[in-house]
């Protein structure tokens, strides 16, 4: 079966809609799967969306750089990939607009 990350890569790594995004963003003590600068976003995809794990470093980065972090779940990401990458966009495009230097 197809792995989540590479399949939303795959719709995400040419800078659609000229957002450009990262893969593997490292922080210090953490990684973001997929990370816009742009739009202060970042996505990961996780199993439950709704868990509440702390990862104080990156909680601490992500306060400090104005970023949200949307949860994806990996069967969204393997049922339609490009309806996932989509909806990432929609949301990333106002937020670029909205950070603009």
């Amino acid at each position: 079966m197809a792995d989540p990350q590479a399949l939303l890569w795959e719709h995400l790594k040419d800078a659609p809609r000229g957002l450009k995004f990262v893969r593997d963003f490292g922080g210090d003590g953490f990684t973001l799967p997929f990370y816009c600068r742009e739009a202060h976003l970042a996505v990961e995809i996780e199993d439950d969306p709704f868990k509440t794990a702390r990862h104080e470093l990156r909680d601490a980065w992500q306060e400090l750089n104005r970023v949200d972090i949307m949860q994806v779940p990996p069967s969204h990401v393997k049922q339609n990939a490009s309806e996932v990458a989509d909806a990432i966009l929609d949301i990333a495009e106002p937020r670029r607009d909205r950070f603009a230097d």
